[in-house]
């Protein structure tokens, strides 16, 4: 089986994510994509929204994908969750797995934990974003959302989800705004 793994933060979920999963179905010759929320991203300790609200808006956004699952493995461990341990745990599923990242990832991925180790494992799939170029040995994806979760929490500006999910997820971001000023 192909499977395709695509973590992050998602504090939170936007338009942006929804686009990088549906143009990598669109895309990859893979049988699952498998989405794995962060407790906490090891780059960016200060997550804003709980690891458990983070999973269920996920869910909710992508209920009706039928190759897609969220997967609670890096929640579960709460703690931060390197990728090549992710990674490990999903290889025995598959005989060859893509890594999906934003092209913002790329300055700082050789630094990664374990890199060199993480980069025989993977296929990698950068989602573009702005004019950073990718490497002709990576897979892209072209989705330039001008979106990003930090933009975000700082102006409100929408998210372009569903408007009923979008309007929880605001809800949610100002009260906690308003609980810590």
């Amino acid at each position: 089986m192909k499977l395709a793994l695509y973590g992050g933060s998602f504090d939170p979920p936007h338009i942006g994510h929804l686009r990088v999963v549906t143009e990598a179905l669109a895309k990859l010759p893979i049988e699952r994509l498998i989405i794995v929320p962060a407790f906490r991203n090891p780059f960016k300790p200060n997550v804003r929204a709980d690891s458990s609200t983070r999973y269920r808006w996920l869910r909710s956004i992508f209920s009706s994908f039928e190759k897609v699952d969220i997967s609670d493995f890096e929640i579960t461990q709460k703690r931060s969750v390197y990728t090549i341990e992710t990674v490990k745990h999903f290889l025995p599923m598959c005989d060859e797995l893509y890594l999906i990242i934003g092209a913002d990832n790329l300055e700082k991925l050789a630094s990664w934990h374990r890199f060199d180790e993480l980069n025989t494992l993977v296929r990698w799939v950068v989602a573009t974003r702005g004019e950073i170029p990718i490497p002709a040995n990576m897979i892209a994806l072209n989705v330039d959302e001008k979106i990003s979760s930090s933009d975000f929490r700082n102006s409100f500006s929408s998210l372009g989800l569903e408007p009923s999910l979008e309007n929880e997820i605001l809800t949610y971001y100002k009260e906690l705004y308003e609980s810590t000023n």
